[in-house]
């Protein structure tokens, strides 16, 4: 019997942020700088991930889906922004659009008129 594969997730869509009035605000940006919040935990242990931080990883997963339940703004996701390569944990909304998200989102956002 031929061994199952592996699925590997999809890459989701990289975002960028930005602060705003409203609060922190994410918007397409292929360099990054957000992600949602949860960390990958692994089927098994190795010499760079081990036990201990296998409970850790496992202990911050619970604690941000507790933060996670929490949420009463269903606009909003809980998410990591990265600032001089730290990351701080941030309530974030989307609906920003730039110049790397697809064209129809673009020309319905600024109301052009296509030919």
């Amino acid at each position: 019997m031929a061994a199952k594969a592996r699925r590997i997730p999809k890459k989701p869509p990289k975002y960028s942020w930005i602060e705003s009035a409203d609060g922190v605000v994410c918007y397409r940006n292929p360099s990054g700088f957000q992600t949602l919040t949860g960390l990958w935990e692994v089927g098994a242990l190795t010499a760079f991930h081990d036990s201990e931080m296998a409970k850790a990883t496992k202990e911050i997963n619970a604690i941000l889906s507790r933060v996670e339940q929490s949420n009463r703004d269903p606009k909003r996701n809980l998410s990591w922004v990265q600032f001089q390569n730290r990351n701080f944990l941030v309530w974030a909304t989307y609906g920003v659009v730039g110049a790397d998200d697809d064209e129809a989102t673009i020309v319905k956002s600024l109301g052009l008129k296509v030919r």
